[in-house]
């Protein structure tokens, strides 16, 4: 046996007699600091960090909503504010509702749809921004019947960003704007 070996089991053993020793009300220091299992490399249950996973879930899930609810304004087009509802705040259901409406009454239609990708949430307290990749090429107007002229000063894959605020109690989708820093789509 090493000569380090019946040290440590001595010095083990005076750490054990005196936690013996110890009053019934006092427990030796460090005690309380000891994990009772072992890590098992899992997050550490901090509440903030789960608030902020459960935020951008939120937001995420309202964001696909929101996308779903705009398609559909357009490709229909759809003038209830109904599909934007407890998804986007009033100012951007009126944004929707006012483009819908326009494209109703000058005979345009979408058709398809776009591909949202890349996207990304932050959150600060209560408010946060959403951005991702756009790519709109099989999402494809017509104005009663004919094509829409192609713009060629917009590019069919962009980026966007969007304002996310948690107005009573529920994350909604704010209004656009301008994309942080260089989002390569």
């Amino acid at each position: 046996m090493s000569p380090i070996a019946p040290r440590a089991l001595a010095a083990l053993a005076a750490v054990t007699a005196l936690a013996a020793c110890s009053s019934a009300g006092e427990e030796p220091a460090g005690l309380d600091d000891t994990p009772t299992a072992a890590p098992t490399g899992e997050p550490s249950g901090d509440p903030a960090a789960g608030a902020d996973a459960d935020a951008e879930a939120a937001v995420l899930a309202a964001y696909e909503a929101y996308w779903d609810a705009r398609i559909a304004s357009v490709n229909g087009p759809e003038t209830s504010p109904e599909a934007f509802a407890g998804v986007a705040t009033e100012s951007t259901i009126a944004l929707h509702l006012n483009t819908a409406e326009t494209y109703e009454q000058e005979g345009i239609r979408f058709s398809g749809e776009p591909r949202v990708y890349d996207t990304t949430v932050s959150i600060d307290g209560e408010r946060g921004t959403v951005s991702s990749c756009v790519d709109d090429s099989a999402w494809v107007g017509t104005q009663n019947g004919e094509p829409l002229p192609v713009n060629p000063d917009k590019p069919t894959v962009y980026p966007v960003a969007f304002q996310a605020l948690l107005l009573d109690g529920a994350w909604l989708i704010g209004d656009p704007i301008e994309p942080e820093g260089e989002i390569s789509c």
